[in-house]
Parts: structure tokens; C-alpha cells; sequence
């Protein structure tokens, strides 16, 4: 199950310690490069998970279509979501049910 949190510190503590979170920033995603375009002027949020595999069936659950972890097996070890992706994880995290 995956866990809403607000302060990155925290997703990445959960995540080390066995669980998936998602973290979604406060703003939406620049127009810098090397930002994929499906990503520009979007919300966006991290899925942390320090298992690789559930990590990426997850994102597969969830509708990602292109699955790239980054920071692969190191600490912080996620997925960007935007779109649907991101609004299930939302739902799977309780946070659009104000929890």
C-alpha cells in the first residue's frame, strides 16, 4: 500500500524502511531540459520504493506507460508520475480522500 507524505525526509525514511510513498512536490514541472515533455507544466510526484520490482509492478498497477527508476539502488530510489499514474496513486494513498 502505498503512503502520502508531505516532506520528502519522511517518503524517503518510510521507503528505506520497507514501505512505498509517494511524495508530490508543490509545484508544477519546468521546462528544463532534460525534463520529458509528458512531464512539462504538470503536477508531478515520486514513487519511493527500495524494492525495485514492486516498485516497477507497482508503476505498471498504476498505468505508467514509460518506467524509468531513477536513482536506481541508492537511497531516494523512485518513479515520476504525472496524469492518471499520479492520480491513482493519490487514490491508492488515501490523500484525495483527505486522509
Amino acid at each position: 500500500m502505498i503512503r502520502y507524505f508531505k516532506v520528502w525526509k519522511e517518503a524517503k525514511e518510510w521507503a528505506r524502511t520497507g514501505g512505498q510513498a509517494l511524495f508530490i512536490p508543490g509545484f508544477v514541472c519546468g521546462s528544463l531540459s532534460p525534463t520529458p515533455r509528458v512531464f512539462k507544466g504538470k503536477r508531478y510526484g515520486y514513487l519511493l520504493d527500495t524494492d525495485r520490482a514492486r516498485l516497477v509492478a507497482t508503476a505498471k498497477k498504476l498505468g505508467v506507460n514509460v518506467i524509468k527508476v531513477d536513482r536506481l539502488g541508492v537511497e531516494g530510489q523512485h518513479i515520476n508520475l504525472c496524469g492518471r499514474p499520479l492520480l491513482r496513486a493519490e487514490q491508492e494513498a488515501g490523500k484525495l480522500n483527505g486522509k
